[in-house]
């Protein structure tokens, strides 16, 4: 059985909802002011984290192959 590739935002709304959506969710429900505070801080941290892990995987890609004419 061959393993499909997913999409780059369906990765992203994956790892969106694992890494932001869910913690901020179940620390607001479940949790006291420190770990809605812990929970924002991790996110946070994660985000700019992730758009530079884009950015860079971007750069390495290199110059898109399609370009406009004028």
């Amino acid at each position: 059985m061959s393993e499909q590739k997913t999409s780059y935002m369906v990765e992203l709304d994956k790892w969106s909802n694992e890494n932001v959506i869910f913690p901020l969710s179940l620390a607001t429900t479940n949790g006291n002011e420190q770990s809605v505070a812990a929970a924002k801080d991790a996110a946070k941290k994660a985000i700019p984290a992730k758009v530079l892990e884009s950015y860079r995987n971007g750069q390495a890609a290199g110059p898109s192959k399609f370009t406009q004419r004028k």
